[in-house]
């Protein structure tokens, strides 16, 4: 016998599953709008922290130079520092003396009359001014003149130190009879991949990747800074001797690492004075320490102290988010330890760390790239990190092209430009104030 269903349960069972339909493809629609729209979100995010950063590097650099006007004992700066991991930071900091120390930061100062001595002229933050952070993923470079800073990516021809191949300030190669300082060897001349004169870098805050469980490895730590002048805020340019800035590092247990201790004549103890983790402010310890004899003062603020940076002025920085710049040079990404195209050790130097940890030396993330773009095409590790560092000058600039990153491209495609959203800023010599400029 047929069972017969009413007529309303009909309806119903229709009603509802015609809502099913209606709701499908609503979902269909919103889907569809939201992939379409995904772009245009990303770009005003973008665009927001963009505004965000550039506001934040305006308000240090204006704060540095205030700073100055009011700081009748000497100069002020905005120094640039990052952290693996961590945001770029804008530190101001002040003039705090003068050191005696070895021009070499690849040698201890000892003091001898033989040794090669410079003044250095020593910068502490101040807790006048706070540093102030970039939005996630944005970073500065500065631009650093030939020879404006000390080099460490040189040869070390009697220890057998990590090797540092990032090509920063100059050349990595040497010719048949290069000059030599203390125990590096030096060229200061030509480019091996352009051929030419050297020209200068765009150079990124290195103040992090180093052995902090060492003593006097120091002189990996390297970064750029914007001075200002006493009294009047006018731009001071770059010396051809670098200073130092103070920015010890994280608190490290001595007991665990007795190698991180400076070598002082008269060890450090617990209570010691002399420790910059006991100081409250470091522009008066900066200046107790000044008044140590030289050696000992070289030991503790010294160019290769681990507690210190050496660093020079800048007058042209570049402000652009780092994933961006390493997709426009052939990379595919950022390392995720660092968070920035430095990384984990060149493969023939595990000892320097591992791809669990940040680097202890300022090296190039190598394997970033993938097997077709240039920089896989020079014959040893230390070219490619070149080939890297000159890809990166060129994108500061704008002047970056197809050919300049992938290997087989021709005709149009290897002559076009690659796009580079770089905010560059100019310091303006008599007001110190930044003055943005097209590349």
């Amino acid at each position: 016998m047929k069972t017969l269903v009413p007529q309303s349960r009909i309806r119903r069972r229709r009603g509802v599953a015609f809502t099913l339909l209606e709701l499908l493809i609503v979902v269909a629609i919103i889907a569809v709008m939201a992939a379409a729209g995904v772009p245009a979100i990303r770009n005003i995010i973008y665009t927001s922290t963009a505004s965000l950063a550039e506001s934040q590097l305006r308000l240090a650099l204006n704060a540095a130079r205030d700073l100055a006007i009011r700081n009748s004992s000497g100069d002020a700066a905005a120094v640039f520092t990052f952290e693996p991991g961590g945001r770029l930071t804008i530190v101001p900091v002040v003039y705090a003396g003068t050191l005696l120390d070895g021009m070499d930061p690849g040698l201890p100062y000892t003091g001898n009359a033989n040794q090669v001595q410079v003044y250095r002229e020593v910068f502490a933050p101040t807790p006048l001014v706070e540093s102030v952070q970039l939005p996630p993923g944005w970073m500065v470079r500065g631009f650093a003149p030939p020879l404006s800073i000390y080099n460490n990516s040189v040869q070390d021809i009697t220890n057998s130190r990590p090797a540092v191949m990032n090509g920063w300030y100059q050349e990595n190669f040497y010719n048949a009879a290069p000059p030599r300082i203390g125990n590096r060897q030096i060229n200061l001349g030509t480019d091996t991949i352009i051929g030419s004169n050297n020209r200068g870098n765009w150079v990124f805050p290195e103040n992090a990747f180093f052995d902090e469980t060492q003593k006097e490895e120091g002189d990996y730590r390297q970064t750029f800074m914007i001075r200002f002048q006493s009294g009047t805020g006018k731009l001071v340019a770059a010396s051809s001797v670098p200073s130092v800035v103070l920015l010890p590092r994280s608190r490290i247990d001595t007991s665990k690492n007795p190698n991180s201790m400076p070598v002082l004549a008269e060890p450090l103890k617990d209570n010691d004075w002399r420790r910059v983790d006991r100081a409250d402010n470091l522009v008066a310890w900066a200046r107790s320490v000044l008044s140590l004899p030289s050696a000992e003062a070289a030991a503790l603020i010294g160019a290769r102290s681990t507690d210190c940076v050496t660093v020079n002025a800048v007058s042209m920085v570049g402000l652009y988010e780092e994933s961006r710049m390493a997709a426009a040079i052939g990379a595919g990404g950022v390392n995720k330890i660092t968070g920035c195209i430095y990384g984990t050790t060149p493969t023939d130097r595990p000892q320097v760390g591992t791809a669990a940890e940040a680097p202890k030396a300022p090296n190039i993330d190598l394997a970033l790239w993938g097997n077709g773009t240039v920089v896989r095409t020079q014959s040893d590790e230390a070219k490619r990190c070149e080939r890297v560092q000159m890809q990166i000058n060129s994108y500061m600039i704008g002047a970056l092209k197809g050919s300049d990153v992938f290997t087989g491209l021709s005709g149009t495609a290897a002559g076009a430009g690659v796009e580079a959203d770089v905010r560059l800023f100019v310091m303006d010599s008599y007001l110190g104030d930044p003055k943005e400029a097209k590349p």
